[in-house]
Parts: C-alpha cells; structure tokens; sequence
C-alpha cells in the first residue's frame, strides 16, 4: 500500500471519528440521568446555602436548568428517582424549597407537558375503561412501596381522589389539583400511561 493511499485512509478515519465524536457529544447534551438531576439540584444556590439571595429572576433561570434535565427522564430513569430513598429525600428537598407558585410552574413544565398525550387519551374514554386503567395502575404501584405512600398521600387530601378521575376525566382533576398533589400524581399518570399504552387506539 503506497503512502498516498494510507494518507487517504488516515484522512477517512480521522473524519469518521471526528463525526462519532460530535454525534456523541450532542447525543450526551439531548440525554440524562437521575444522577445528573440530583447533582444540578444539589448545585442550586438555595439548596448550597438556604440563605442564599436571588432575585426572582435568577431563581426561575435556576429552576428552568432542572426542568430542562427532568424533561429528558424517561419513564424507567423517573421511577428510579422514586424508589432510591436517597434521592426521594434530596427530590422532596428540593421541591420543599421552592414557593407555591414556583412549584406550580415546576409541574407545569414537568408533569403536564409530559402528559397532555395521556390526559387527552383518558378523558376521551369511556367511564368504563377509565376505571379499568385507574385500577390496574393502582393494582401496580401497591406492589412499589415509595408508589404505595404516594397513593396514600392522595387518598390523605382526597379519599375520593381515584373515583373523581374516573367521573371527572384526568384533566378537569389535574387542573383542580394543589401541586403538593399533582407531584403525587405523576406517579400514577406514569403508570396510566404504560396502561394506555398497551391499550388499542379509540377510532
């Protein structure tokens, strides 16, 4: 092979690397893990030192960095964050240091944007299939001990709270909802999703 062609060859490898590289290192900014979420909380100026001064604006662009993060959990990664205990007490630390209409915003950004599919889907079902899905999916998170205090803290504000989806629709309760609850929704909604999922489509 004369050195032309191994120059050549070398060129093409340095530019297959070259785009592997790049395609790495934007895959890893569109991508996330619990891990990462929890660090970006833990570096949050009022989580550092809770007296820590900032003005309203630069605690909503501190919020925005994490909601950017939790919007690229999947489902598998959110469930994790719930059942590790460390990171339930670090998660609920930090939702406990926001104010009332900061965590409003927070689930907006979250929980709703991530489940208007699902929303839209269970209000257009019948009152039948929307107590089957509400039941599987408590059926499932009773077997999940941190999901198992979730629905219990829904049932401590609302012990009607699971009849009101069924009657109400998902969107009209949701909307209603303090976000102490609609974080404890999001549990719920996770698993109704998977149900909904495996459900065939409404024509």
């Amino acid at each position: 092979m004369n050195s032309r062609v191994l120059l050549v060859a070398l060129g093409a490898l340095v530019a297959i690397w070259g785009a592997v590289a790049g395609i790495m290192s934007l895959t890893e900014k569109h991508t996330t893990t619990p891990e990462k979420v929890l660090s970006a909380i833990g570096k949050v100026p009022w989580m550092l030192d809770e007296n820590a001064e900032l003005s309203d604006a630069q605690r909503r662009e501190q919020l925005d960095k994490i909601i950017v993060e939790v919007n690229l959990l999947d489902f598998d990664q959110r469930r994790r964050m719930r059942e590790e205990d460390r990171d339930q007490e670090q998660w609920r630390a930090f939702m406990e240091s926001l104010s009332e209409e900061e965590r409003g915003y927070f689930m907006k950004e979250t929980v709703e944007q991530h489940f208007k599919s699902v929303m839209k889907a269970f209000n257009q079902m019948s009152r039948e299939e929307r107590q089957r899905v509400v039941d599987q999916a408590r059926k499932d998170m009773q077997r999940n001990q941190v999901d198992g205090q979730n629905m219990e803290r829904l049932q401590e504000r609302d012990e009607k709270v699971f009849q009101q989806m069924v009657d109400k629709g998902l969107s009209a309760y949701y909307e209603e909802a303090s976000a102490e609850t609609k974080m404890d929704l999001a549990p719920l909604m996770e698993e109704m999703q998977q149900r909904i999922n495996g459900m065939p489509r409404r024509r």
